[in-house]
């Protein structure tokens, strides 16, 4: 084990900053970082900027991280949580009861689950989530207060 691997923790915003990205960028449903619509936003480094990647530090011990990706249409339209056909599902065809809260109540789950990018969007922001907690993990670094992610862009 060489020195830099037993002392994880010794890795700089801009290595770990690359570290994320590189994680991030291996997600297939991900086509690349963004620096962002309105301003240029990444991690700056001596003579280098990763594109997409903020590292907030608001105290010496916590870290916030903000991500912003340009999506793969193809990826989205794939996508296996919904229908994009416009249809309702009501699987069973049994009769919903009628009037009042509880219906509205039953219909919101339905609505939900037939936008097929809803869905898809949880789960993409939930994987890429998993990938920085588990670079942070690798680089010795105590876990994320918040991570934010994006979506700026799909193409």
């Amino acid at each position: 084990m060489t020195e830099q691997q037993a002392a994880p923790t010794s890795l700089d915003d801009l290595s770990l900053a690359r570290a994320v990205a590189e994680a991030v960028c291996q997600i297939p449903a991900v086509l690349e970082l963004s620096a962002g619509r309105f301003a240029r936003e990444g991690t700056y480094g001596p003579g280098e900027f990763v594109r997409g990647v903020v590292l907030k530090r608001p105290t010496p011990d916590s870290l916030e991280v903000d991500v912003r990706v340009v999506l793969a249409e193809q990826a989205l339209r794939s996508s296996p949580a919904g229908r994009r056909d416009g249809h309702h599902s009501n699987s069973g065809g049994l009769p919903r009861p009628g009037g009042g809260a509880s219906a509205q109540l039953q219909q919101r789950p339905r609505a939900r689950s037939s936008s097929s990018n809803q869905v898809s969007l949880l789960d993409l922001g939930e994987q890429i989530r998993t990938a920085i907690q588990c670079v942070l993990a690798q680089a010795g670094q105590q876990p994320a207060r918040t991570i934010n992610v994006f979506f700026d862009d799909v193409r």
